[in-house]
């Protein structure tokens, strides 16, 4: 781990809230939007990055899954965490909020992030104007201990063969409170994600279609990860890392 946090820098992680909401029958796109039009009040000051609706063909369905930023780093986290405890009930100005979102919503689990050094944020995808029209997915359960080198072979070997089909990583996190969990979040489009699959499917196969590059990093991750899987995301239109337009 230190010769991973040498290789990072020493650089100090922004911070993110991940949500994966459980949704009642067909409302994950009323909640998005009324997530997406939530102020930072409403929202216990967090800042939304996105918000999508997990494809079900790919995923367990119907759930959304929410990242936000945390301003202010650990003084942000530690003023949020300070609020929804012992203060909580008195947040009167959230119950409104909380009451339109629970006709939408049974419940969810909750995760906080802490962003590889090589890790864009949001601010920088915006700016170099990073937007997808479908996202991927991915959480990878790793060896105890070992989620910054995980991370740092993401970074190597990952992040330039998914650009070679398409893809752009929004996300490289570290799940905190718990030592043995990674998610990578990808900007692409149904184009390159069939492309990918496509060599993928043929590399295991032995076919001529197959990239050779794509086993070999399987085989790379194994190194570190015990269980992994991957779903597809659809982006709620209006987020600043979504497509243009419907």
């Amino acid at each position: 781990m230190a010769a991973a946090r040498a290789a990072f820098g020493g650089q100090v992680s922004a911070l993110y809230l991940h949500e994966t909401i459980d949704i009642v029958g067909q409302g994950s796109w009323p909640y998005m939007q009324h997530t997406l039009q939530a102020s930072g009040n409403e929202i216990n000051n967090f800042v939304l990055q996105g918000t999508w609706s997990v494809m079900g063909i790919t995923g367990r369905w119907p759930q959304v899954i929410n990242i936000w930023d945390i301003p202010n780093g650990w003084d942000g986290w530690g003023a949020s965490v300070e609020r929804l405890n012992l203060k909580r009930t008195q947040n009167t100005e959230l119950n409104a909020w909380w009451d339109e979102a629970y006709k939408s919503r049974t419940g969810g689990f909750d995760r906080l992030l802490a962003g590889a050094p090589n890790s864009p944020t949001t601010a920088s995808l915006v700016a170099t104007g990073v937007r997808g029209s479908l996202f991927v997915h991915e959480i990878a359960t790793v060896r105890p201990g070992t989620t910054l080198e995980h991370l740092e072979a993401v970074t190597a070997v990952q992040v330039p063969l998914m650009a070679e089909y398409g893809f752009t990583a929004t996300g490289l996190y570290e799940t905190l409170m718990t030592d043995n969990e990674v998610i990578t979040v990808w900007s692409g489009s149904v184009e390159a994600h069939t492309n990918l699959q496509r060599a993928k499917h043929a590399s295991r196969h032995r076919l001529p279609a197959g990239d050779d590059r794509l086993g070999q990093w399987r085989r790379t991750a194994r190194g570190f990860v015990t269980a992994w899987r991957s779903e597809l995301m659809t982006p709620c239109p209006g987020i600043t890392i979504g497509p243009e337009h419907q």
